[in-house]
């Protein structure tokens, strides 16, 4: 990671085109609201903590963004536009997120070729992807792609009101209903707590 990087990302979603809509805190707020995906270098950040770029990579791209403020502001909005669609995709069955994010895959798939993996046991091929300041938007839009096509019936909302963390319960029980359970969990039992008191006096 960074040494300068602001944040520190959240992983608790089990799919990180999941975690990347929990880059927007308490997103049923309107005095809460966090975006910390604020600029192209957060989204480096957030690459390089997902183990989705290399430090030496993501090195680059912070030298690129520098010399391209423009390119890397608009791949920054086009992100953040993306991570909506997953959210409104995937809880919403948005069909125009979902043309959006099929619009980014078969761009990310353009740019991209099979290469096979190396030392893989099961020889594996995967898509290779050239370094540009583009190369977040395409790994995130093959990211969504895999949710998209993949199980949903798992997927849920922090049952928080205001919280809008996003997850797959794959709990044994499939009962999970907190994003966290040291965050939203504890805090929700102790306001239910407390409730009680004040109703009992």
């Amino acid at each position: 990671m960074s040494p300068a990087a602001e944040f520190t990302y959240p992983q608790v979603a089990g799919d990180h085109a999941l975690d990347l809509v929990d880059t927007v805190h308490w997103r049923f707020s309107e005095t809460k609201l966090i975006d910390t995906l604020r600029s192209y270098g957060h989204v480096v950040d957030w690459c390089e903590q997902m183990g989705l770029l290399s430090p030496h990579d993501c090195a680059a791209l912070r030298r690129s963004a520098a010399h391209e403020p423009d390119v890397a502001a608009h791949e920054h909005r086009a992100i953040q536009e993306m991570r909506e669609a997953i959210f409104a995709a995937v809880f919403e069955q948005s069909e125009t997120a979902a043309e959006l994010l099929s619009t980014e895959y078969a761009g990310a798939i353009a740019s991209a070729r099979l290469e096979r993996e190396a030392d893989s046991p099961d020889n594996r091929w995967e898509w290779r992807l050239g370094l540009t300041l583009a190369t977040p938007r395409a790994r995130i839009a093959l990211l969504a792609a895999d949710l998209l096509t993949g199980d949903l019936s798992t997927a849920r909302q922090c049952a928080d009101d205001a919280c809008g963390w996003v997850y797959l319960d794959t709990s044994p029980r499939h009962n999970r209903v907190w994003c966290t359970a040291a965050g939203c969990g504890n805090r929700n039992r102790v306001a239910r707590h407390q409730s009680r008191q004040r109703s009992a006096r």
